[in-house]
C-alpha cells in the first residue's frame, strides 16, 4: 500500500458502536471532495458499518505475514474461549493473536496472561502491530477515536513515526484524560463542547491543540427533516399541549465492569416507577418508554398516557417530539439535549462519574430517585430549548481540522 498513491491517504481507526458512527460521516465527506483517499482500519463490528457506507476498509487480518504463525495460533485459542456470534473469525483471530503477542512482548508471557485474565481486551495496546500497519499504509494523516486500545496505540505509533494525528473524542473524556490529557498525544483533539475542551486544557493540553467540533455521529439528529418529523409525531399522537417525557430503558450491573464498584441493579426499575407515578398524577403529561435494543419490554400500567415507543419508532424524530428525557446515563439523554429536549439525569449509577451530564452543561438537572418528581415539576415549566438545526455542522468542523494537516 506504499507509494505515490498513498501519499494523500487519511487513515481512520475506529471500532464499532458509536465510534464508527462518528468516523463515517467525516470519511464520506473527504471521499466526496475527492482530494484525499480516506481509508478505515475497522476494528470488530466497525467493518460492516464502514463498508455499508461505501468506504474503503482494511482490517488486522489484511496485515498478517508469514512470520505471524505463532500469534495466529494464540488468537485461535483465544477465540475458542469467546461466547456469542463472531462476525469475522479470520479478523478476530488476527486481532486477538497480534494484540496478545504485542502484550507478551511488552510485559512478558506470565504478566501478559495475568493482565488478559483480569482485564480481557482492555489489557491490549497493540502498538507494534499498528506501527507495522502505519508503515505499510504510509498515511499523510492518522485520525483515531478516543478508545483505549488500537486507537490509542495508533496515535502513539503515529507520533513515533512522525505522522500527524487527530483524535476525535465522542463524549466527555473522563477516563481517557489519563492519556489524551497529556501534551503531545495527537496534534489536535476534537471534542464535543467547550466544557470538555476546558477539562482537557486543565489537564495539561495547550489551548491551540483542542478544537470544539461537536460529534459528527450526532449530525443526522440535527438535520432539519428530523425536527419536522418530530412535529408530525406530536400531531399524530395528539401530544400538542401536553408535556411528553421519554424514559430510555437501561440495566445497572451488580458491579462496575472495570473497577468492581458495587452497583444497584434495582435502580432503573425504581426510577421508572417514580416517573410513572409522576405521569399518572398529571393529566396533561405523557410518558414514552423506549426499551434498548435487545432489552425485555418493561411491565407498564395500562394507561393511554403511557406509550411503549419501541425500536420501531425512529429515535431521532422521537427526540424532537418529546419535551423531557429522563435517564440514568444513556447516550439517548445527550441526543435528546442536542435535539432540544430538557434532560433530567437520575443519579445513583456506578457510571455517574463517567457521564457527568449536569457538570458538562448537558443535563438541566441531576437528582437522586427521591428527587425525580420535584425535578420533573421544575422541567415541565421550561419550554424545549431552541436549537439551531444544521445538516453536517460537526462533520464540517472536523473536516476543516483534518484539512489543516493536508
Amino acid at each position: 500500500m506504499n507509494g505515490a498513491a498513498s501519499q494523500r491517504t487519511v487513515l481512520f481507526v475506529a471500532y464499532g458502536s458509536g465510534h464508527i458512527k462518528m468516523v463515517v460521516p467525516v470519511a464520506k465527506a473527504l471521499a466526496m471532495q475527492g482530494e484525499v483517499r480516506p481509508l478505515v482500519l475497522a476494528l470488530t463490528t466497525a467493518a460492516a458499518v464502514a463498508r455499508a457506507a461505501g468506504l474503503e476498509v482494511v482490517q488486522f487480518k489484511d496485515f498478517v505475514t508469514a512470520a505471524d504463525g505463532a500469534a495466529l495460533e494464540l488468537g485461535r485459542a483465544m477465540m475458542r474461549d469467546m461466547s456469542g456470534p463472531i462476525a469475522d473469525p479470520d479478523d478476530t483471530v488476527a486481532y486477538l493473536g497480534l494484540s496478545m503477542s504485542d502484550l507478551i512482548d511488552t510485559l512478558g508471557a506470565d504478566a501478559a496472561r495475568a493482565s488478559y485474565a483480569k482485564f480481557g481486551r482492555q489489557a491490549f495496546l497493540p502498538r507494534r502491530t499498528v506501527e507495522r500497519i502505519l508503515r505499510q499504509v504510509g498515511p499523510a494523516l492518522l485520525v483515531a477515536t478516543n478508545s483505549p486500545r488500537a486507537e490509542r496505540a495508533a496515535i502513539e505509533a503515529a507520533g513515533s513515526l512522525g505522522i500527524p494525528s487527530v483524535c476525535m473524542v465522542d463524549l466527555f473524556c473522563i477516563d481517557e484524560v489519563k492519556w489524551i490529557g497529556k501534551p503531545g498525544y495527537a496534534d489536535r483533539v476534537c471534542v464535543l463542547n467547550e466544557s470538555v475542551r476546558e477539562f482537557l486544557i486543565g489537564a495539561g493540553r495547550l489551548a491551540t491543540e483542542v478544537e470544539v467540533t461537536g460529534n459528527p455521529g450526532f449530525d443526522a439528529l440535527r438535520a432539519p427533516a428530523m425536527a419536522a418529523l418530530g412535529a408530525q409525531i406530536r400531531r399524530k399522537n395528539d401530544w400538542d399541549g401536553r408535556k411528553v417525557v421519554l424514559w430510555p430503558t437501561q440495566t445497572e450491573p451488580a458491579f462496575h465492569p472495570f473497577n468492581g464498584t458495587p452497583g444497584d441493579p434495582g435502580l432503573p426499575g425504581r426510577a421508572l416507577a417514580e416517573v410513572i407515578r409522576w405521569i399518572l398524577a398529571r393529566e396533561d403529561s405523557v410518558l414514552c418508554v423506549r426499551p434498548r435494543a435487545g432489552d425485555p419490554q418493561p411491565l407498564l400500567p395500562a394507561d393511554p398516557r403511557i406509550v411503549l415507543t419501541g425500536q420501531d419508532w425512529p429515535l431521532h424524530p422521537l427526540l424532537h417530539a418529546v419535551d423531557v428525557v429522563a435517564t440514568l446515563n444513556s447516550t439517548v439523554g445527550l441526543e435528546g439535549h442536542l435535539a432540544g429536549a430538557r434532560l433530567l439525569q437520575v443519579l445513583g449509577s456506578v457510571f455517574d462519574d463517567a457521564m457527568p451530564l449536569e457538570r458538562y452543561g448537558v443535563a438541566d438537572l441531576a437528582v437522586p430517585v427521591p428527587g425525580i418528581a420535584s425535578g420533573l415539576d421544575r422541567l415541565r415549566q421550561m419550554p424545549r430549548r431552541e436549537v439551531h438545526v444544521a445538516g453536517q455542522a460537526a462533520t464540517d468542523r472536523v473536516v476543516e481540522v483534518i484539512r489543516g494537516f493536508l
